[in-house]
């Protein structure tokens, strides 16, 4: 880890020094803390506190030319420092008005997926995408084409990307951190992903945000899994294939700069090919029996801003799959037995906005089996202060 910030910190020099007779691009860092404590009657350092390593993410982000522009997020969690976005945009002077974003970021699939962590009314991400996304969200290497649809009375947008796929193995590899063995699991497939979004403004105070998603492709290569049912007459596709479709919304509502209410959700059905083991003739033979299975997920949020400084909220989530569970063929994102709900509720202080915030949060979440087994409730306590130095702006909307 030496190295990493050695370099990390030479890279950092090069830009200043080099902005100074070239293009000066923006730099901005933002820092998160968290101290959290976890109740249950099984969690492990029950009732202690726990001080997390500090995070940050450093965005450097500027135009190229006057049609194209450039984005580096590089972040630091768990004592390492990752790569997590690395693109370039076309966003003017296409035919058609047409947009081209390639590299590495968080896909659009879903309002929220795209919006960084620390720009969140709340600390944990929704149950159903570290089930489906994995733990940092949708975000993948590929190509994604923008079109702005010739629709008068309101604004509408038509999104399609073609993307590696890593994202969609992490739920199912053994080690989702190891990009080797994640390759072996899909092998080169890519994934394909389209988003339909429309904004309406409904009143001087109100607008509200609308969205299609879909993903499909290959989430796993069945040659990885034993096929001993061959002898019943029953084949194993060489790839099993998923579908996700999803929607979102967002509706805010500010009839003044100190007041807002934001209500947002969204929701994924997954579709996928997935292996269940049977056994037979006491459990002598075990099988592998190819069958589709529907699963789904999704979460809804309230956050009202009084005072300009203070906020308040709510989320509920709902998911199949049990949270906590070892990457699997079984488990998580292949899940269609099992199910993880969770509340959460938070109240934050923003002493000027989009600069710092305070934030206590408390989530609770509870495990429903199909089976006998049981796993008890789990709550999370969180107080959280996360800060934005430099030119970094709110998301839109």
């Amino acid at each position: 880890m030496k190295y990493w910030l050695i370099n990390f910190i030479i890279i950092i020099f090069y830009i200043q020094i080099n902005a100074q007779s070239n293009i000066n691009p923006r730099i901005s860092l933002v820092g998160t803390f968290n101290t959290q404590t976890f109740l249950g009657k099984d969690v492990e350092n029950k009732g202690k506190l726990i001080f997390n390593t500090p995070e940050l993410e450093l965005f450097i982000d500027d135009y190229l030319n006057p049609y194209a522009k450039a984005t580096a997020d590089i972040a630091y969690e768990d004592g390492e420092f990752n790569v997590e976005e690395l693109y370039a945009s076309i966003v003017r002077g296409l035919p058609l008005d047409v947009q081209i974003k390639a590299g590495k970021y968080l896909v659009g699939f879903g309002k929220l997926n795209e919006i960084h962590a620390h720009a969140w009314a709340f600390t944990n991400r929704p149950l159903f995408h570290q089930i489906y996304f994995g733990k940092e969200g949708f975000n993948d290497i590929g190509f994604n084409f923008s079109f702005i649809l010739p629709t008068e009375s309101f604004y509408s947008s038509l999104d399609l990307g073609i993307f590696k796929g890593d994202a969609i193995s992490k739920s199912e590899v053994s080690d989702p951190e190891n990009s080797d063995l994640v390759n072996d699991w899909r092998g080169t497939n890519p994934i394909f992903v389209g988003k339909l979004g429309t904004f309406f403004t409904l009143s001087d105070f109100t607008n509200i945000e609308v969205g299609l998603n879909a993903s499909y492709g290959v989430h796993a290569k069945s040659d990885n899994f034993e096929k001993s049912n061959t002898f019943l007459g029953q084949s194993v596709n060489n790839t099993l294939k998923y579908f996700y479709g999803g929607f979102d919304f967002k509706y805010k509502y500010r009839p003044d700069q100190y007041t807002s209410l934001t209500i947002q959700g969204g929701g994924l059905w997954n579709h996928r090919d997935a292996l269940r083991d049977y056994s037979n003739f006491g459990a002598l033979i075990s099988l592998l029996n190819q069958k589709s299975i529907d699963t789904f997920g999704g979460y809804i949020y309230l956050d009202y801003v009084f005072k300009k400084q203070f906020s308040v909220g709510l989320k509920y989530d709902y998911t199949n799959g049990i949270i906590g569970d070892d990457p699997s063929f079984f488990t998580l994102s292949n899940d269609d037995q099992n199910h993880t709900q969770g509340i959460e509720g938070w109240i934050g202080f923003y002493p000027v906005e989009h600069t710092l915030v305070f934030r206590l949060n408390v989530q609770h979440l509870t495990f429903s089996f199909a089976s006998a087994q049981i796993k008890e409730p789990e709550t999370t306590i969180t107080l959280q202060m996360i800060f934005s130095l430099g030119p970094h702006k709110a998301h839109p909307f």
